[in-house]
């Protein structure tokens, strides 16, 4: 397991690395507004301003496509270790997801708040079961992301 973790990060950085130009002109929101006041979206203009090519395209699709992949791996974690009532690691399973879904590295905001609405259901079991779980469920729905879902999920459980 230890040397497969040390693959997949190995793998990672190196598409990051690949992906970096690419995510760094789409983060630059006047240069993606230029792209969209020039009606030009071809590639051979990414090209010559951005030293942007297929390469780098390709290399953000297997980039997200690896994130994705590694989050489904990351939930599937998460639940087998609630199974297995292993609450300190479900814990540590727990903000590791946390702290990807607050990077906002969701290809939608609707995405990212699906995820968090997820991530407070699982959360549940482990804050009921985990020695230090109650002051840490109040930590987690107090915090402005998360208490706005828990206002708004609490809102439309009385409308039905």
């Amino acid at each position: 397991m230890v040397d497969r973790r040390v693959e997949v990060v190995a793998r990672l950085k190196a598409l990051e690395d690949a992906a970096s130009p690419l995510v760094t002109f789409l983060q630059n929101a006047n240069a993606v507004q230029e792209l969209r006041a020039d009606k030009q979206y071809n590639l051979q203009m990414l090209n010559d301003r951005y030293q942007i090519g297929p390469d780098q395209i390709e290399a953000l699709y297997q980039y997200a496509k690896f994130q994705f992949e590694s989050l489904s791996a990351l939930w599937g974690k998460l639940a087998a270790e609630i199974l297995m009532q292993n609450w300190d690691i479900a814990l540590e399973e727990l903000n590791r997801l946390k702290e990807i879904i607050d990077s906002n590295s969701f290809s939608s905001p609707l995405n990212q708040v699906q995820s968090r609405i997820w991530l407070m259901h699982w959360s549940l079991f482990i804050f009921f079961n985990h020695d230090n779980g109650r002051t840490q469920i109040i930590d987690l729905f107090n915090q402005d992301k998360y208490a706005t879902l828990a206002t708004k999920l609490k809102v439309s459980m009385f409308c039905y």
